[in-house]
Parts: C-alpha cells; structure tokens; sequence
C-alpha cells in the first residue's frame, strides 16, 4: 500500500486496541499490539476471536477474511521492539492525560522520523496531548467508533496536511468513513449527539419520570433503530458508561445529573450486570426483549420520553453546525454511519419541521453545553423566515420529496469530506 510501507502499532491492548487491530488486519495490514501488562496482552486472542465474531455478526467482515486477518497480529511487551518498522501508531491507553503525554513522548524518542502518531482518545483532545510532542506536525486525533466504520481525524494546532492525507487513505484502506473535522470539540461528530442521548434516557429513568422500556421503544419508534439507549448502553458496556460519569469533573450545568445517573448505575454495575458481554444489563441475552416482535406493541407514536430524546439529539447536532464542527450533511453522514439508520438529526427535524423543532427546543428548555438555546434558534429561525421549513415545505435542510441523504451516493466515501 502506497505509503503505507511496515507495520501498524497499537499502543494499549484493551477494548479498542483490540478493535482497531482487527479492523486493520481485516484491511490487509501488519498490526502489533504493544502493551506493558503480560495479562493484558495474554487476553488478547480472545478479545479479538470475540470482535471477530460480533464484527460478522454485524455484516462488517466476512468469515473467511477473519483467519488470515488474525494471522497478520501479533502482540509486543516491548516497546522498542513494537515500533520497529512501524508506519503509524494509534494509541488507546486510559484516559489520563499524563500516562498519555509521558507515553507519546517515549514513543517519539524511539520511533523513526516519519511514523505517524494518533491518539484514539474519546474523552481528551489533540491540543491537549501534542504540545509533550517535539514534532507536533505527524499527530492527530484518529478516532473509531466501536462497531462502527466511522473515523474522525481531527489535527492539532501543529498537524500538517500531508499527516491528514495519509490518514485519511488509512482510513480508506479499511473501507472506512474518514470524517475530517477542521475544529477540535469534545466528542467530535457522532459521540456529540449520542452521548447527551444517552444521559437524557438515564437521568429520565433514575428520576422515575420514565421506564428502560418507555424510553427505549420511544427512541426506536423515532429513528427507526434496531435498539433504545438502554439496549446501547448494553452494546457499549454499563462499567464503560459507569466510568465515563465516574471520571467526569462537577460543573454547575450537570453537577444533578452526575450523582442522579451514578446512583442510578452504580447498584447495576455492582451486581455485575455490565451488558451484553456478561449476558444481562438492562436486558437478558442473547434474547433481548427489544428484538421480539411485539416490543413497539401499544406504545404511542409521540410521547415526553421522544420529545426529550429526540430534543436532546437535535439540539446537539445543530450546536454542532453552529459551531462550525461540521455540515450539516456531514454530522447527518457521520450519524448514518456509526448507526446504520436511514436518516440523519437533520433528515429528522426536517421530518419534524424546523418551525415545530424550534418550539419543541423552547419547551424542553437547552439539552446542551453551555445552557442557552439563542444560537441554535436563531440558526434554525433564519430557516424559517425563508420559508424552508422542511418536508411539508418541500425544502429544509434538504430539498423534497428526494432529499439527498436518500441517495445511494449520499454515504459514498467520496462524499465525506471531499
């Protein structure tokens, strides 16, 4: 592969080391996964045998190509050795800036001048790790969305263009979706939107305003998804959601919402109920109740746990507009992609109607960071008073009745970012 010459290095064999690995064997290249714990690294054929399989299961591998994928693996306790030929790093390490900082700092004095390196951090940003870096032009953000083909590359204050580039054809090689972001932000494109979902259905349910089911049939009925947030939460593991709200610093704004959703989870989690790899959470597996055929049953249409859940999702994707993080055809892409639904937050509110979202915001009141909602009216009210108001006008965000996230090219690959 064109400037792709050696070996892929994977610093930190957890979850997604492991996932990353596979995804670029399974894309044709050498992969190491370097690690200094020998129990973490003896763990890893198994973890990697079970992404294999969740990974057919969910149509992003064939069964034959797993074998020889494997086989192109291989693990490395030693970090000299580990870097030895390689052309790119990806590191997914805990989310300590300081283990990360000090572990980027050692990889750059023992890998060659040209290697690239990523961090595939979900909770901190490029700028906040390159400046331990001497030649902040060869790192960037690479970040992977567990089942999921989506990639968001995101530079840092140094990254040069040619960095992007060549991530950006990694990316391509794994039959990916490379999402260029040109602005950092927390959460980048996809983990914006889902992340205040999610904590909308917890903090719903631990204050008893709704139920795991009432919610979650609500979220289906609305996007037309295979699973609600509580089934997500399942996928995603309830000792990595614990987590996340654990580590989490108090601000004013979701200081409530933090002790309400640990105490919610933290008596779930202590009973080992973590999810689908344990075999319950919410749910019993692998007969979860939201895959019969009568669990939408009786369940009404609209309701206050789709208003919430569906004003949650909006808003933080049209703040992600206004702040200029993506288009809005691009954060549509972005959610597309990672979930396989047929329609993006802005298919939705053209769905909708922008002029009804725009009440639906101002009666929920501001699901989003920073507590005001006068950005994102405005943005959507200037939709309005060109009497674009979405599908019924036919023109929104879109134009109807085919709208262009319809179309098959619409998720072309050549069709993100350029």
């Amino acid at each position: 592969m064109p400037g792709m010459n050696g070996h892929v290095c994977f610093a930190g064999g957890g979850t997604m080391g492991c996932y990353n690995a596979i995804l670029s064997a399974l894309g044709g290249h050498q992969a190491t996964i370097y690690d200094v714990s020998d129990a973490t690294l003896t763990a890893v054929p198994a973890a990697l045998a079970e992404m294999a399989q969740h990974l057919i299961g969910a149509g992003l591998a064939q069964a034959g190509a797993v074998g020889p994928a494997l086989a192109r693996i291989r693990t490395e306790a030693d970090i000299s050795r580990a870097l030895d030929g390689a052309w790119l790093v990806s590191e997914s390490v805990f989310e300590d800036i300081s283990l990360k900082r000090q572990l980027f700092a050692e990889i750059e004095r023992v890998c060659g001048a040209d290697v690239l390196l990523t961090t595939n951090s979900s909770a901190l940003l490029a700028s906040d790790i390159e400046s331990a870096l001497t030649h902040g032009d060869r790192f960037a953000a690479l970040h992977s969305h567990l089942g999921a083909m989506l990639f968001d590359i995101v530079g840092g204050p140094r990254t040069s263009a040619a960095t992007i580039s060549r991530l950006r054809e990694y990316v391509l090689s794994l039959n990916g979706f490379p999402l260029v972001q040109t602005r950092e932000n927390k959460g980048y494109v996809f983990n914006a939107m889902i992340g205040p979902v999610l904590s909308t259905a917890m903090y719903m349910v631990a204050s008893g305003a709704e139920t795991v089911r009432s919610v979650d049939r609500a979220w289906m009925l609305r996007t037309g998804a295979p699973m609600g947030p509580f089934g997500m939460i399942d996928l995603f593991g309830l000792r990595l959601i614990y987590d996340g709200w654990h580590k989490r610093v108090d601000d004013p704004q979701t200081a409530e919402m933090r002790k309400t959703i640990l105490s919610f989870l933290a008596p779930i989690v202590g009973s080992g109920r973590l999810g689908m790899r344990s075999g319950s959470g919410f749910y019993e597996y692998p007969d979860p109740a939201y895959s019969r055929p009568d669990f939408l049953k009786h369940q009404p249409q609209t309701s206050s746990a789709d208003y919430a859940l569906t004003s949650a999702w909006t808003q933080n994707a049209v703040l992600l507009a206004v702040n200029k993080i993506a288009t809005p055809e691009d954060i549509d892409r972005a959610w597309m992609v990672a979930t396989r639904q047929k329609m993006g937050p802005f298919g939705a509110l053209d769905e909708i109607g922008v002029d009804r979202a725009m009440i639906l915001f101002s009666t929920t009141g501001p699901m989003i960071a920073g507590g005001t909602l006068d950005p994102l009216l405005a943005f959507l009210g200037a939709k309005v008073r060109l009497g674009r108001t979405g599908a019924r006008t036919a023109a929104g965000f879109y134009q109807y009745p085919d709208p262009a996230f319809q179309a098959g090219e619409f998720l072309s690959v050549s069709a993100i970012n350029g």
